[in-house]
């Protein structure tokens, strides 16, 4: 067992429902069909996240730290996608230094309307803060060659990770939440007090 799986281990889940209030008590819907349109892998039946998407609003506030992009719209009308929001999302999650705005895996947009409604409900803003959205091999390269962090194999390349905060919710119990849904990859830079989350394989990690 590693020290992230013993500390998510630890985790007193109690304290989680009294922080992030409302969003622990969303009930759970184990095998409830999500209207028309599915998600597109990697979608993975039975985890958390899944089980509320139902009862997620899917409304976003997200603001780019690098480039001052904000949107705040709502990407699901309950029986399919809003395209034009789906693009507004992804030009906000674009590679501003290479201009690339690819489609981002919308789990992760699942996710973050999760954290942030959880938010919602506990009396925060939802505001959410990327600092970090898809990058191409070209920049994610450049970040490895400066010592910023970026994996060789990063999610962000593959246009299925964000690193964010929470306006008002210290970014460990983001990171907490976040691992609770079952998100997928879930990583606390508590030096840096940020958040990343990714739909890959389901893992944690602190540094």
């Amino acid at each position: 067992m590693t020290a992230s799986d013993a500390r998510a281990g630890q985790v007193d889940r109690r304290r989680l429902l009294r922080g992030m209030g409302g969003a622990l008590l969303l009930p759970l819907l184990p095998g409830c069909g999500f209207g028309p349109e599915p998600l597109p892998d990697p979608w993975r039946p039975g985890s958390r996240l899944d089980a509320v998407v139902p009862t997620i609003d899917p409304y976003l506030d997200i603001t780019n730290t690098n480039t001052g992009d904000r949107v705040a719209l709502r990407f699901f009308d309950g029986r399919a996608y809003d395209r034009r929001a789906i693009r507004q999302l992804d030009w906000v999650f674009r590679d501003w230094r290479q201009n690339r705005s690819p489609e981002i895996d919308p789990r992760i947009y699942w996710a973050l309307a999760a954290l942030a409604d959880a938010a919602r409900r506990d009396g925060h803003s939802g505001q959410i803060s990327l600092l970090s959205g898809y990058r191409t091999k070209r920049t994610n390269r450049m970040l490895q060659r400066k010592g910023a962090g970026a994996a060789s194999n990063s999610y962000h390349t593959r246009r299925r990770a964000a690193d964010i905060r929470l306006d008002g919710i210290p970014s460990e119990q983001v990171s907490d939440y976040a691992e609770w849904l079952q998100i997928g990859g879930v990583g606390w830079y508590a030096g840096s007090n940020f958040t990343h989350i990714d739909s890959g394989p389901i893992r944690t990690w602190s540094a």
